[in-house]
């Protein structure tokens, strides 16, 4: 689009009106696939409303990459994971970043660089990726830089479309334990920030209008697929990580699940033998995690009770059975559920799932 042609759209005020209109479209699709009960409609809507606000902060607030802003702001998205502490920043191959670090007793860091982004058509695809076990440590502190030319020491490379850098922590007891210390600067002598440019303005509102809508259909494909296997959990179908790739070292499975008060879903877990990590969640319809702060919704490796057979049996239900590995439906009758292994050295069985009365 030429830029006189985004010029007249800013001063007409068509531009904000097709960023409203674009909204206007991702709520007619929250009506549209919102299971028919008014707890689930104003959730859908409370996660068209976050989308906006996540992009629109992102797009407009932390996108210049000459700034180095390392956000640690995260949005509910495709069953976001309670264990990770998730941060992220605007990068530009044409600079050279430092990031540094004190793990701070973290089980995991994952470190990713990427292209594209979440509902366009090309999707996000990682164009790097690195984690504690290949870093070099000191003290548990590390610098790691990130650039197009290859540095020694820990140093993860750019591609030519590189925007973005993605962190995700793995911390096991997230209310009782910190996260890592990070901080990220630029270290070259490249241009300073930009002041505001209408054009790039113009272009962020079409950028994230399109966005929240494209996340909004691209995710409820998602939770389609798992309702047509309810209560029963399955490795995600590829298509869908073709274009929201994220940890390489993660195999995701997914189900839907919808419970009566008096109803309990369990699930049973055979562990492999080797992994780096493993965890269990449910969340609601439109694939945001529940509270977890306040509310047991998810458990893994290190917080779930094991069997005398090594297996782990996960109740799932609206009041609490008085057994071990409860997760609490928190309000909810329906939603989506997530099973992770990381770095197992075999595939795992797939979990015994069955539904009875309280």
């Amino acid at each position: 689009m030429a830029k006189n042609t985004h010029l007249d759209r800013l001063a007409s005020g068509a531009a904000w009106d097709d960023f409203c209109d674009r909204l206007k479209e991702a709520g007619q699709t929250i009506r549209d696939k919102s299971p028919d009960d008014d707890f689930d409609r104003a959730e859908g809507y409370r996660h068209l409303a976050r989308l906006t606000q996540n992009f629109l902060r992102s797009g407009l607030e932390e996108s210049d990459p000459a700034k180095a802003i390392l956000s640690t702001a995260s949005n509910k998205i495709g069953l976001d994971n309670p264990d990770y502490v998730y941060a992220g920043a605007r990068l530009s191959p044409n600079f050279t970043y430092r990031l540094t670090g004190d793990l701070n007793g973290v089980a995991m860091l994952g470190i990713g660089l990427f292209s594209g982004a979440l509902g366009t058509p090309k999707g996000l695809i990682r164009d790097a990726y690195i984690t504690t076990n290949e870093l070099e440590f000191e003290n548990e502190r590390f610098e790691l830089i990130i650039s197009r030319e290859e540095q020694p020491g820990n140093w993860l490379p750019m591609g030519e479309e590189t925007n973005s850098l993605n962190i995700r922590q793995t911390v096991l007891r997230r209310r009782e334990q910190e996260s890592a210390s990070l901080d990220l600067v630029r270290i070259d002598d490249g241009a300073l920030p930009a002041p505001l440019d209408p054009v790039g303005f113009v272009q962020t509102l079409d950028r994230v209008g399109a966005m929240v809508g494209g996340i909004v259909d691209q995710f409820q494909a998602w939770s389609d697929s798992f309702q047509k296997h309810p209560f029963e959990i399955r490795e995600i179908d590829p298509k869908f990580l073709a274009v929201a790739q994220g940890d390489p070292n993660t195999t995701y499975h997914y189900s839907y699940w919808e419970l009566r008060e008096d109803e309990i879903y369990t699930v049973v877990l055979r562990p492999p033998k080797t992994f780096d990590y493993w965890n269990l969640q449910i969340g609601n319809h439109w694939l945001e995690s529940f509270d977890y702060l306040y509310y047991d919704t998810h458990v893994n490796h290190e917080t779930a009770s094991r069997e005398d057979d090594g297996s782990v049996r996960i109740h799932i239900s609206a009041k609490d059975p008085g057994k071990a590995n409860w997760l609490d439906t928190a309000g909810h009758t329906r939603g989506a559920l997530a099973l992770r292994w990381v770095g197992a050295d075999a595939p795992p069985p797939t979990p015994e799932t069955f539904v009875r009365k309280a």
